[in-house]
């Protein structure tokens, strides 16, 4: 029923936008006038007539633009000398990075390494009462947080 519903008003929404789109009666609808073909004009002599030519054959002199042309290839060529140096100088820096953050690395884990092997273990003795405690609140110091515990289940 719902689907016919919709069926329905989307006909409706068409024919009402597909009304706006027709003109209206009333007004004359205007035509394109038909072009006929016209006599052909005479060419024309002395140098119209090489650039009608031209015009047929899609051929074009060459300009002389010499002058300009040195000018951008050396701007373009001093532009890319510029962009040359600063991509050495970028690589450099970043090569002396990278050395940089190896050099810490190493020292970090020569540091954990250390630690690791001087520290003992942790050592957890139960033998009297208070160990038993202490181990209670280990459990809840290194367990999960209680928000992540299920206390109740439906």
């Amino acid at each position: 029923m719902e689907s016919l519903i919709l069926f329905i008003l989307i006909g409706i929404i068409t024919s009402i936008f597909n009304k706006m789109k027709q003109p209206p009666s009333n007004k004359p609808v205007r035509q394109k006038p038909i072009q006929t073909a016209s006599p052909a004009s005479p060419e024309p002599v002395g140098r119209g007539r090489e650039r009608v030519e031209r015009e047929r054959t899609g051929w074009r002199e060459p300009r002389s633009y010499k002058e300009p042309v040195k000018e951008a290839v050396s701007s373009i060529q001093t532009r890319l000398e510029d962009k040359k140096r600063e991509t050495e100088s970028t690589y450099s820096s970043l090569q002396k990075q990278e050395e940089r953050y190896s050099r810490k690395l190493e020292a970090q884990q020569n540091r954990a390494k250390r630690i690791r092997e001087d520290s003992p273990g942790l050592i957890l003795d139960f033998k009297n009462e208070d160990d038993i405690v202490k181990g209670f609140i280990f459990s809840e110091v290194f367990g999960p947080p209680k928000s992540k515990k299920r206390h109740h289940q439906k």
